[in-house]
């Protein structure tokens, strides 16, 4: 039986007092921080069920880190019984506890973003979103589907270099999210659309995605390489648990090795797959390992670094 979801949960009073939501406090607290934190509904489970999730607590604190969690993330988090799970509202709880910004990201917002600070038409607007999603839709997955089932005027405004006055922004993010279904990427690429528009703003601002899906490293890539281009900044990074994990070893945030076999453990049902580059490496390499496997490489051998 497919999947259901809704955009709020039913129970969203009994967390929503741990994230900010309102759109003006979003978009202040959006422009208060440098370093931004997607995280991808599979990263909020795994992270969430480890018992040393302090460690990664203290890794996003340690960079200042403004934790976004996108309406459709949270659509795919609540599915079926459209009630967020207990052990995921404690997670939340430790980041606020911690003193952690975590926003809810209704996707449209970014055009509020863009106003905010740029001296922007709403056709120029538009424009943008229509390169974003074109860019985005050129993978032929879930913004493929979206942008060729919609209705066909304001495909056709996404398409062109002459979109109208009409802002776009809601149309477009609330239709996709009502295409959502199990299995898909519509959360990713949406975050990958809302990371090109707002990389237009000259801030300096770093954008992470904490994904563990490395079916998406070569779209993430390529969006890089889009925005590089087009922005002239180097965004997104994809951050796997894997990577955080050796981060956090580097860092000093963490060095019990139980500890670490728990978080890394936790983020996959088998071996772990990962780009990494050891000593005598001249280009990345890809493979898998046991949870001890992994750690006992990134504990013993300096020259071992994990990319993705």
């Amino acid at each position: 039986m497919a999947k259901k979801y809704r955009e709020v949960p039913s129970n969203f009073k009994d967390f929503e007092n741990y994230l900010i939501y309102k759109k003006q406090e979003v978009i202040d607290a959006f422009f208060k921080g440098k370093k931004y934190f997607f995280y991808d509904t599979c990263s909020i489970l795994h992270h969430s069920n480890t018992e040393n999730r302090y460690y990664i607590i203290e890794f996003l604190k340690s960079k200042s880190a403004i934790i976004i969690i996108t309406r459709t993330v949270l659509m795919e988090l609540t599915a079926n019984s459209f009630e967020l799970h207990q052990v995921q509202i404690n997670f939340l709880k430790e980041l606020y506890d911690n003193g952690l910004c975590i926003l809810l990201f209704n996707e449209e917002i970014i055009l509020a973003c863009l106003k905010k600070i740029l001296n922007i038409t709403i056709e120029e607007a538009n424009k943008l979103l229509g390169f974003a999603v074109k860019e985005v839709s050129k993978f032929k997955t879930k913004t493929y589907e979206v942008l060729n089932s919609m209705d066909k005027r304001v495909a056709n405004k996404l398409k062109s270099l002459e979109p109208g006055k009409t802002e776009l922004y809601s149309n477009f993010f609330g239709y996709a999210r009502s295409l959502k279904e199990e299995g898909d990427s519509l959360a990713e690429e949406l975050i990958f659309i809302c990371i090109i528009v707002l990389t237009k703003i000259p801030s300096g601002k770093k954008y992470i995605l904490i994904s563990n899906d490395l079916r998406i490293r070569h779209q993430v890539i390529s969006i890089k390489e889009y925005i590089k281009k087009h922005h002239n900044v180097s965004e997104p990074y994809q951050l796997t648990t894997a990577a955080l994990l050796y981060k956090m070893y580097k860092e000093g945030i963490i060095s019990n090795r139980n500890d670490m076999i728990d978080i890394i453990s936790k983020s996959s049902n088998g071996n772990i797959n990962v780009y990494f580059v050891s000593e005598y490496d001249i280009k990345q390499e890809k493979d898998s390992f046991t949870a001890e496997e992994l750690v006992d490489r990134v504990i013993s051998e300096n020259e071992f670094r994990i990319i993705y």
